[in-house]
């Protein structure tokens, strides 16, 4: 540490050559590289400057201790108020509300199973036929084995439900994103 880093001999040093109060702080906190050479000497072997630094370091004790349990004690108030009773639940609102909801979403949600079953049977049909064709495939020998069709039928299995989807979806959608 530089010179110009240690506090002035005006700041450690009282007219009656002992330690003054930002001194005997520097040295409670630590600090005691702010200090000029000596000033630990003289702390050491001064009573005056000593009982005065002890003074501190009991002030500094008390006032941490409070601070802690300022601090413990906002901790017990915060969980009191979290902890203290809420009034009921709403229950007429939230049920009045689920009902408007189920009445809105009905039309859409009528419209949509109109055609379900024949979607579940266009994908039952499309599936069989990817099994079917998959299989006639890694019989006739053109593939050799069956881990060798596999990936043939999971990709050919993988668009036509795509497709279906697409299909089933394009009633609803127009090209450009719209409804």
């Amino acid at each position: 540490m530089h010179d110009d880093d240690k506090l002035s001999l005006d700041l450690v040093w009282q007219a009656d050559g002992h330690l003054t109060e930002v001194a005997i702080t520097a040295l409670g906190d630590g600090e005691v590289a702010l200090l000029p050479e000596g000033a630990l000497a003289h702390a050491a072997q001064c009573q005056t400057c000593s009982s005065e630094l002890g003074r501190s370091a009991l002030l500094s004790l008390r006032v941490g201790d409070a601070l802690r349990e300022q601090a413990a004690e906002g901790a017990r108030q915060v969980v009191r108020e979290s902890a203290a009773p809420r009034g009921p639940l709403p229950l007429p609102a939230i049920g009045v509300a689920l009902v408007l909801s189920a009445l809105g979403a009905a039309p859409s949600l009528a419209a949509g199973a109109g055609g379900l079953h024949e979607r579940w049977a266009a994908l039952w049909h499309a599936c069989s036929v990817v099994v079917r064709t998959g299989c006639a495939i890694a019989g006739s020998g053109a593939l050799s084995g069956w881990l060798t069709a596999l990936p043939w039928i999971s990709a050919v299995l993988l668009v036509m439900v795509g497709l279906g989807v697409a299909v089933a979806r394009g009633r609803q959608l127009s090209l450009n994103g719209g409804m």
